[in-house]
């Protein structure tokens, strides 16, 4: 059955559609990891499977910096999802090698449909845009995301985000991303941090320690200044690279409180 045939009613209700945050997509420059300062079209879905209650502050109550956006759910069809691509003239940012940053919440769980989309995009567009994940790290990505030459960016959590490590940890997904030369970012707090780093990530060979990237944890500009000198030395001291976070150094407060 094709779904364009079926009457107007109907076809809304069984066209498959994106689950996407409050912020949907908007243009930036890449704020964190490896890719940091490049200009980026974010594509923001909702949900997520993780907390990160952990990681709350004074300017970041809520723990996750995206929780504000990613937990309401906003449903877009693929076209209608192109037509916004279009009408915000992000195709010809996409089509000039602009990242196409898909994020979240975690992005991961909506990957078939994401991949169905892409196609559909295309189809629409007569390209494909470079993609990069911003993952946690605990699904295992689909296969056919090599073959687009995705990237992927690892956020990985510490115990210190406050979820229980049988849902934050997954060896066999970190795995699969150290052997497809991901990028993974680390929040830190303090030098215990270092320890569970090197304990079940680096010293189980599980990660390439010339990947790791550490970044504050924080939630404001005021409170990257504070946090990140400390994050610096360690990066020093243990040989790691250092990430700031942009977007707060530039437009301060990551959330709307």
């Amino acid at each position: 059955m094709n779904l364009t045939d079926l009457d107007p009613i109907t076809y809304k209700i069984m066209t498959p559609k994106l689950n996407l945050s409050d912020d949907k997509i908007f243009y930036t420059i890449e704020g964190e990891g490896e890719l940091i300062g490049q200009p980026s079209v974010f594509l923001r879905l909702s949900s997520c499977n993780l907390t990160c209650k952990g990681f709350a502050s004074k300017d970041s109550p809520h723990g996750c910096d995206s929780y504000i956006s990613w937990k309401v759910k906003n449903k877009y069809t693929y076209d209608e999802l192109n037509e916004m691509i279009a009408e915000l003239g992000y195709e010809e940012l996409l089509r000039d090698n602009v990242i196409l940053k898909i994020t979240g919440g975690e992005p991961l769980l909506q990957q078939k449909k994401l991949l169905d989309w892409i196609w559909s995009f295309k189809k629409r567009f007569k390209f494909i845009p470079r993609i990069d994940f911003e993952t946690n790290g605990t699904i295992l990505p689909m296969e056919d995301w090599l073959d687009l030459d995705a990237t992927f960016t690892v956020s990985p959590k510490l115990s210190s985000n406050g979820d229980a490590e049988r849902i934050r940890y997954k060896p066999e997904v970190l795995q699969w991303h150290d052997e497809n030369n991901s990028c993974f970012k680390f929040v830190i707090q303090g030098i215990e941090d270092i320890n569970e780093l090197f304990e079940n990530y680096i010293t189980k060979g599980l990660i390439d320690r010339k990947r790791v990237w550490l970044m504050p944890c924080c939630g404001s500009r005021e409170e990257h200044n504070e946090t990140s000198p400390l994050v610096a030395e360690l990066c020093k001291d243990f040989g790691f690279n250092f990430s700031p976070r942009l977007q707060l150094m530039i437009w301060d407060k990551a959330l709307k409180v």
